[in-house]
């Protein structure tokens, strides 16, 4: 019995003593930069018509975009569905032109709105915006966040496309990332817009 309980002891400290060799998580600063770089669209409405157009969008598009959709790694269905989204268009689809606005709060206080544009932009559900819209010196506090919307501009009445929140933990995910880093925003609002992608570096 009593080497039964050394063995089991032993191996709770192996186990105890891999857990504390795990390099720690790194601490996050206290301020970072945050830029919007751009998003990927829904080719289609809530109602599955194109966005320019009385004509649906091919059911198969939309069922690729869904299994995407489920896909573990965020990267890898961005890219899968911004490549549906293209195809769709290159078979007739037609895309939305969209542009908006964010703006970013930290302790209910906004820290400036940001136009979601790119002059003569058109036909697309991959946009990408001018500067990129950038916030510097963001604190890093828990109830820090992005609230945007955006658009498609029509001749006559322009179609809304969705809302998106970018919250303190996709922040943190897209620091620790280190490069572009795309947001899943498939269930908010109508979820037609379905990844924003966001830069966060420390200042």
């Amino acid at each position: 019995m009593a080497s039964r309980l050394l063995g089991a002891a032993s191996l709770c400290g192996l186990a105890l003593g891999c857990a504390a060799c795990k390099p720690a998580a790194a601490p996050l600063p206290a301020h970072v930069r945050i830029s919007i770089d751009g998003a990927v669209i829904s080719p289609a409405k809530a109602d599955g018509r194109q966005w320019d157009g009385m004509v649906a969008v091919p059911a198969g598009a939309l069922t690729a975009i869904g299994d995407l959709l489920s896909t573990a790694h965020p990267a890898a269905a961005a890219a899968g569905v911004a490549g549906v989204a293209a195809e769709a268009a290159g078979a007739g689809t037609e895309p939305p032109e969209p542009f908006g606005s964010a703006e970013l709060f930290v302790g209910g206080r906004s820290l400036g709105r940001r136009a979601l544009d790119r002059p003569g932009q058109r036909d697309t559900c991959t946009p990408g915006w001018t500067g990129p819209p950038t916030w510097r010196r963001v604190p890093l506090a828990p109830d820090v966040h992005v609230s945007g919307e955006l658009i498609d501009r029509d001749l006559i009445n322009d179609d809304f496309i969705g809302r998106f929140a970018i919250h303190h933990a996709h922040l943190v995910e897209a620091l620790r990332a280190r490069t572009v880093y795309p947001v899943a925003v498939r269930d908010q609002a109508a979820g037609q817009v379905l990844f924003v992608w966001i830069e966060v570096w420390p200042e």
